[in-house]
Parts: structure tokens; sequence; C-alpha cells
């Protein structure tokens, strides 16, 4: 265990779980999207993503494609001219069909025991499962904690974007930036240490 690499953002973005369920999805979708069109970019991303779970032993990798989904169904609509909440902003409307992505996706896996961050967490690192805390209800409880916090902060920031699209028009792609690499970066890190807080809190305790 000790010989073993600290675990930390860039050891899950580099690893295999997040190429396959992440890097990988998001290049095939834009790929498609920009040769092929919306509707073509979310059925072969769809495909993609029912041959990975048939052909990878781990599971986990369809909630991930469902974010991409769920974000491009909205992108297709407003394409099609159902913008969503009026908002006329193409990158506006993409960020925050990304948020209801995730507040959407998270909500449910959430509802059915198997929060999308900790199937992650798993796959990406399988010595979680060695851990003594593994299985007990604080294991479980922190899980749901990082999962309601990522729904809290995307249905934040899709309220805020929907405001500051109207309150404050000439800087709002930059808080479209925000939104978007930066805060998920943030996010992905805070799950990756908030576990290690509370589960050192509670042996200390």
């Amino acid at each position: 265990m000790s010989k073993e690499k600290p675990f930390n953002i860039w050891t899950y973005l580099l690893s295999r779980q997040a190429r396959l369920t992440i890097i990988v999805p998001l290049i095939l979708y834009n790929l498609a999207f920009w040769w092929l069109g919306a509707g073509a970019a979310l059925i072969i991303t769809a495909c993609y993503s029912a041959g990975l779970e048939l052909i990878c032993k781990k599971t986990g990798s369809l909630a991930i494609i469902a974010l991409i989904l769920v974000s491009g169904s909205i992108h297709y609509l407003y394409l099609r001219g159902y913008h969503l909440f009026g908002i006329e902003q193409e990158g506006v409307l993409l960020s925050i069909g990304g948020s209801l992505s995730v507040i959407i996706v998270f909500g449910i896996y959430s509802l059915l025991g198997r929060p999308v961050i900790r199937t992650q967490a798993e796959n990406a690192m399988p010595r979680l499962t060695e851990l003594s805390v593994y299985g007990t209800s604080t294991y479980r409880a922190v899980w749901q904690e990082i999962s309601l916090v990522w729904i809290i902060t995307y249905a934040l920031k899709a309220l805020l974007l929907i405001h500051l699209s109207e309150a404050s028009p000439a800087n709002i792609n930059g808080y479209v930036f925000l939104g978007a690499w930066p805060l998920t970066l943030v996010m992905i890190a805070f799950s990756i240490y908030w576990p290690r807080f509370r589960w050192s809190a509670k042996r200390q305790a």
C-alpha cells in the first residue's frame, strides 16, 4: 500500500477509467457533432456507451455517458429552435445544459443508492474497497454527501448563469468559462479530499 502513488486529481484524470468514460466520449461527441451534427453525435455516443458497458467488466461508464447525452439532447433541442429558459446565447445554454445533466443523473443514481462519484472513484482506485471503513454507513454516507454537494453546486451554477445572462451579458463568457473546467476540477478535487477528511475524523473520534 505504501508503495502506491498517492491518489490525487491528476492520478484520476490520467487513469484508464477517466480516459474511457470521460475523455474518449467527450472527444467522440464533439468530433461527431462538428462533422455529422448533433443528432448523429448523440447516437454515436450512445452506441459507444452500450459497447463499453458490454466489454468493460467495471460498471459506471453509463452514468458518465448519460451526462453527455442529457446535455447533448438539450443542445440538440436548442439547434432545433427550442431555447430553454428563453436563453439565446448558445454557450450559456450549453453550460446550463451541463448543469442540468449533473443534477438529473447524479440525483437519479443517488436515489438508487449508487452515487456516480463513488462508482468512478472505486473503479479508478480499487484499494478503496480494502479500507476498514468500506461497507459501513459512514462510507456510504460520505459518497451521498459528495453527490449532494455536486447537485447543489451545479444547481446554483445554473441559476447564476440564468441571472447573469440578463444582468451582465457583456461578461457572460467569462462566467461560463469559470463554470466549465475550473469548476469541474475543483469538484473532482473536493470529491477526492472530502472522504479522506471524513474518514480521518471518524478514526480520531
